[in-house]
């Protein structure tokens, strides 16, 4: 387990709906503090940035999701133990000449196990991952009222899951790499209410997929294609699913899971 991992991506749209067109994510994991060789307290941080093409340039700033929270890690013979809490927010750019936008607030306390994978020559882990939510805010302008479609004020926890390999083709220079995941939310009948006091509405479903070569010299260089379907993307005042293609570079640390 590092004491500090990184990672940055960026990438276009190959198809998609208006709102996506460029992608840009940072993001870090630092450990605070560590408890003999099985358990450590980290800090985690992530940014998301998304532009849409209506612009002179074709890059024109639309949303920026924002996500931080502490993370609690034992190991155990098989496996990882996570615990912690994310905060996750979400912000509208240059929506003044749209007069609309969204905000969104979402915090959640969450559970992980993760299990390093290795086999016939590829290796990585999978994750299970479950959350419950706790400060949940979606502020729309203008209101409105879509009662079938996903409200984040409704959202009650989230179970999901991932899987991260890679595999040397060239030593050390040229491997391969892919991934996939997926996510079931689950909505409440009523704003403000807790999964104790509430029913389940509906649960709608997104996920992806990612492959592509990996490139490793001074960094771990990874070029390629993913595909993601999400329930709501969270960036317009009537909640939206889309289907999106999308070509990337990223830089990350091969060894990591998160």
């Amino acid at each position: 387990m590092h004491s500090l991992i990184s990672w940055g991506e960026f990438g276009g749209y190959l198809a998609s709906d208006q709102e996506h067109a460029w992608i840009q994510r940072l993001g870090a994991l630092i450990e605070l503090a560590r408890i003999g060789e099985h358990s450590s307290l980290a800090f985690a941080s992530e940014i998301e940035f998304i532009a849409n093409p209506d612009n002179d340039i074709r890059f024109n700033p639309r949303a920026v999701f924002w996500q931080e929270g502490f993370l609690f890690t034992h190991r155990t013979d098989a496996g990882y133990w996570q615990v912690g809490y994310y905060h996750r927010c979400k912000h509208d750019v240059d929506n003044l000449d749209l007069r609309r936008q969204r905000s969104l607030i979402y915090g959640s306390i969450v559970g992980k196990y993760l299990v390093p994978l290795a086999f016939a020559g590829w290796s990585g882990g999978a994750v299970l991952r479950g959350d419950l939510y706790t400060i949940r805010l979606d502020d729309r302008q203008p209101r409105t009222t879509a009662d079938g479609l996903p409200n984040v004020e409704q959202l009650l926890g989230m179970l999901g899951g991932s899987i991260h390999l890679q595999r040397v083709l060239a030593a050390p220079w040229v491997g391969v790499f892919t991934s996939a995941w997926i996510a079931a939310n689950s909505y409440g009948n009523r704003t403000g209410a807790y999964l104790f006091t509430d029913g389940i509405r509906m649960t709608r479903l997104s996920g992806g997929v990612a492959a592509g070569i990996a490139l490793t010299g001074a960094a771990h260089f990874r070029i390629g294609l993913s595909y993601e379907s999400l329930a709501d993307t969270g960036i317009n005042p009537i909640p939206e699913s889309s289907r999106l293609l999308a070509l990337t570079i990223a830089v990350v640390n091969p060894m990591a899971m998160w």
